[in-house]
């Protein structure tokens, strides 16, 4: 009953997302060695933005050139719409003579409303091939004939070669998309339908035959030729690594490696048999042509792009916002882009910051209990701590810290928001939160309501904040243990929704209104003691503790209307006295005490339900509580 509870509430916050904008972040790394060895990385950054109506996109790919470390922009890959015009330039493939960086060729599509087709050489003006329906995909040079490139166009489009260079074109064999050209041999090639179906020529693109069936949508990346000239390596529907062991011919085929996210691969060109490959986060290494995988490296994000230097132990892989050069020994860092301020929205974090909630819930013994109210968290300010970090001080209500001052901050290099806690003995005396890069499928060790180091969170959905004015992405985390607590987080608000559930009641806390950089959204009145404005009580009341169920500690609130001799104890269910939190008296006004379960006369206390009685002058009024370790 409780998961159904959970997945019903996680469907509750994860509306469509619908993501105006994206920041600069990498989306593709290629290499290549040049004639003296020398590393080249071609790394593409990809932006988004709207203003409408207006839309941009640029996917441009940049030259990193290791030895120098220079780095510039290679080819321009945008899009730009308004209401008057559209134009655009897509580089879907390109390729170098001699391993020489500054002679290349390209193609892709561009224009206006309707797309051309294009093939273009570093030295020359740009070929348009209208005979083609929409784009150019692929392009290679023959590794024996300088002046002799074929490539392909768009599915069923055909193949067409060039026989000077790339000045002219003409089609060639069937109305097969172009592929690949095999490095070791100019007669050997491949092309593809558009339901997947492989055909390999090996004369030189005149005809074709049928070698790998797949009833899949065509949409291969590349072809990988190991140096034993025999094996090749097919990605397939960027998901799936198919690998022969026979020059690409009929029945040679097999499947290696598939998965439920884009891979990539990248093969030791010196080494036969070694193949690298990228999945979410992992890197994985084979070195018997893709039977057996093993795990090589593990990255903090999910891999966009990889490619191995030949005749060396590096390797180098980029994820969103970083590239890294990697070997057996070390991961290094060698280009980033700053966080973008759009991820850093997700948790909001200035003095003056303010969020309220209403909450409510039910709970049951022999009998339904229902409660609801209000409750907040507060930037009070900030402070340099122990540890040497600055962090923000933070009044807040809904976690089940004790005191309810907590210290948090957000690392602007990672994304990461940490908690600091002294008494835990961890490293820096903090732990993590919150990971705002996190994705759909991320696990994250992270302890938003309470540390604890055995049960992660995982991010299970996306959606979109629309209130107030507001728009943004929302990210959606839940953790798997006894009390299914799931919380989401929204760009430009912070945490807006948490739940948790226990084996007799829920608990639900929703957004009511914020105060983000001093703009007021929903609202955000409150009733308690940090409103110094209320008049005096004008009755006894005794308040429903908040959060409850709790570990380890709660919040209990009561108002006296007249100075009164005070009592506030806590009992077990079989009348025992638990703890006296108040003995004295008290003047008129509203008051708050914490209860906690783990010090002071307060020992090992065990889940289950709990009675706090509060007497003043002739009133008493007695309510339940939970502790739920």
């Amino acid at each position: 009953m409780k998961k159904w509870v959970v997945l019903f509430f996680i469907c509750y916050i994860a509306n469509n997302f619908s993501q105006t904008s994206i920041s600069p972040q990498f989306s593709e790394l290629n290499g290549m060695e040049d004639q003296f060895g020398n590393t080249h990385l071609f790394y593409r950054i990809y932006t988004s933005y709207t203003n409408d109506p207006f839309y941009n996109m640029t996917n441009d790919i940049y030259h990193f050139d290791l030895t120098t470390s220079s780095d510039s922009l290679f080819l321009e890959d945008y899009s730009h719409s308004d209401p008057v015009m559209s134009y655009f330039r897509t580089v879907k493939d390109y390729t170098f003579w001699d391993d020489d960086f500054s002679k290349y060729i390209f193609c892709g599509s561009m224009g206006s409303w309707e797309p051309g087709p294009y093939i273009k050489r570093f030295d020359s003006d740009y070929v348009m091939l209208n005979y083609l329906c929409c784009e150019v995909n692929h392009i290679d040079i023959s590794s024996f004939d300088d002046s002799l490139i074929y490539a392909g166009g768009f599915i069923d489009d055909g193949t067409i070669k060039s026989s000077n260079g790339g000045f002219n074109w003409i089609p060639v064999g069937d109305t097969l998309m172009f592929l690949s050209l095999n490095p070791f041999d100019d007669n050997l090639l491949f092309a593809e339908n558009y339901i997947g179906f492989l055909y390999r020529s090996i004369d030189g693109g005149n005809t074709f035959h049928l070698v790998d069936v797949l009833n899949q949508p065509a949409s291969s990346l590349f072809i990988l030729y190991d140096s034993d000239q025999l094996h090749i390596y097919r990605l397939f529907g960027n998901q799936t690594l198919r690998v022969s062991s026979d020059k690409g011919e009929a029945f040679s085929w097999q499947t290696k490696y598939s998965s439920d996210s884009k891979i990539f691969i990248s093969i030791d060109e010196s080494t036969s048999g070694t193949i690298y490959l990228a999945d979410k986060k992992n890197i994985l290494v084979s070195t018997d042509y893709g039977n057996n995988f093993s795990i090589y490296k593990t990255l903090e994000r999910k891999i966009v792009g990889i490619n191995k230097k030949p005749n060396s132990d590096k390797l180098y892989a980029a994820t969103k916002y970083k590239i890294y050069e990697i070997t057996p020994d070390t991961i290094q860092v060698i280009k980033s882009l700053p966080v973008p301020q759009e991820v850093l929205s997700y948790y909001p974090l200035a003095v003056g910051n303010k969020w309220v909630y209403d909450y409510w819930g039910w709970w049951a013994d022999t009998t339904w209990h229902g409660f609801s109210g209000i409750t907040y968290r507060e930037v009070i300010g900030d402070t340099l701590l122990a540890n040497g970090k600055l962090y923000y001080k933070i009044y807040d209500l809904t976690t089940f810290n004790y005191p309810p001052i907590i210290f948090e901050r957000i690392d602007s290099s990672s994304g990461k928001v940490f908690r600091f806690d002294n008494t835990l003995g961890l490293p820096s005396d903090e732990y993590l939160i919150d990971d705002l890069f996190a994705e759909v499928g991320d696990t994250i060790w992270s302890s938003r309501h309470q540390y604890q180091d055995y049960f992660p969170f995982i991010c299970v959905g996306e959606g979109s904040f629309d209130k107030w004015g507001i728009q943004g992405g929302r990210k959606i985390f839940t953790i798997f243990d006894l009390t299914g607590y799931t919380y989401s987080l929204s760009q430009g608000v912070g945490v807006d929704s948490i739940y948790s559930s226990f084996d007799f009641g829920e608990n639900f806390t929703t957004l009511k209104g914020c105060i983000i950089d001093g703009v007021v959204y929903g609202d955000t009145t409150t009733v308690g003691v940090e409103d110094e404005q209320n008049p005096n009580p004008t009755a006894f009341k005794l308040e429903q503790n908040y959060p409850n169920p709790f570990n380890p500690s709660t919040v209990i609130s009561y108002q006296l209307p007249v100075t009164s001799n005070v009592t506030l104890k806590v009992y077990d269910v079989l009348g025992n006295e638990i703890a006296t939190l108040v003995n004295e008296e008290k003047p008129v006004g509203e008051y708050e005490v914490t209860f906690y379960s783990h010090s002071g006369e307060v020992r090992n206390l065990t889940s289950g339900i709990y009675f706090y009685q509060l007497k003043a002058g002739s009133f008493t009024q007695t309510k339940k509580m939970i502790l739920l370790k």
